[in-house]
């Protein structure tokens, strides 16, 4: 109620069947915590929805099963996942200026991701799926927009020692179908102070080298040193702007449904590589779910 008259909306409810039966309301936006993500979007896709869900996708194999199984039987409504810093200026920027190429690239993230008390819902796997799977997928979705490729196989470490939560304290090592390869740290150890999300690509004697979303900088381009905006941009205004007029207007897909589910995947796989301590290789792990 307080969500509603803050930002205007016209009706709250805790009734999620008042908003699937109503025919006025033809998409919907999920927001929950993130192990009902895949029920409710099964549920608003089977109402006639357009759907649009904040990442994660799913949190377990059997949720992202149940998507996919839904998504394939109502291809005509338009689903998307929040990945929004593909839509960022920043990535858009970098994504230009790799243009042409024609070596794969290397690509390293490090994210300051911050420290969240290891009680709160997102380190609980049954709830939140922790945050490797709940918030890192952000990162390999990038690397997975930059590359245009999907991941191939991915691994693993994480933290030691006498710490509560270790899967926050992260490498995460990822090889795409094009040759390039690409590296997150994800560490939730580190301090406000510090920007949050750095990334550095390298390709063919260029070095392109994103400032927490504020600017970019390049090496070795011709003509080009730096872009920056006046504020942070994530692309989260740009990526519901878009989403909406999908909906208005049709088209394809934002995100392609293939490239959502291989993040979603690579995430599964980052968590369990850490665990076992082996190479994940996708289609061997995930044959049945990997969708081209």
């Amino acid at each position: 109620a307080h969500i509603a008259r803050k930002y205007g909306f016209k009706h709250a409810s805790t009734d999620l069947a008042a908003i699937l039966v109503n025919g006025e309301v033809n998409t919907v936006f999920i927001a929950t915590n993130h192990d009902s993500h895949a029920s409710l979007i099964c549920k608003a896709l089977a109402a006639g929805k357009h759907v649009f869900v904040e990442k994660p996708l799913a949190i377990d194999i059997d949720g992202l099963k149940q998507v996919i199984d839904t998504i394939c039987r109502y291809p005509d409504q338009q689903f998307m996942v929040g990945f929004n810093r593909r839509f960022s200026p920043h990535v858009q920027k970098m994504k230009k200026m790799l243009d042409g190429r024609i070596e794969p690239i290397a690509m390293s993230m490090s994210v300051n991701a911050g420290i969240i008390p290891s009680n709160v819902w997102v380190h609980d796997p049954e709830k939140g799926g922790g945050r490797i799977i709940g918030e890192a997928c952000h990162f390999i979705d990038l690397m997975v927009y930059l590359t245009g490729g999907k991941v191939v196989s991915v691994a693993a470490l994480q933290m030691g020692g006498r710490i509560p939560i270790k899967e926050d304290k992260m490498s995460v090592v990822l090889s795409f179908a094009d040759g390039s390869i690409g590296t997150v740290n994800y560490f939730g150890n580190g301090n406000k102070s510090y920007p949050k999300e750095m990334l550095e690509i390298y390709s063919e004697g260029r070095i392109l080298k994103l400032n927490n979303f504020r600017s970019v900088e390049g090496y070795g381009f011709r003509g080009f040193r730096k872009f920056q905006t006046w504020q942070m941009d994530k692309g989260h205004r740009a990526e519901v702007a878009a989403f909406v007029a999908l909906v208005e207007k049709g088209g394809k897909p934002l995100i392609p449904f293939s490239d959502i589910v291989n993040v979603t995947l690579s995430s599964f796989a980052a968590v369990t590589s850490a665990r076992e301590g082996r190479w994940i290789d996708l289609k061997k792990e995930y044959s049945e779910l990997c969708i081209q």
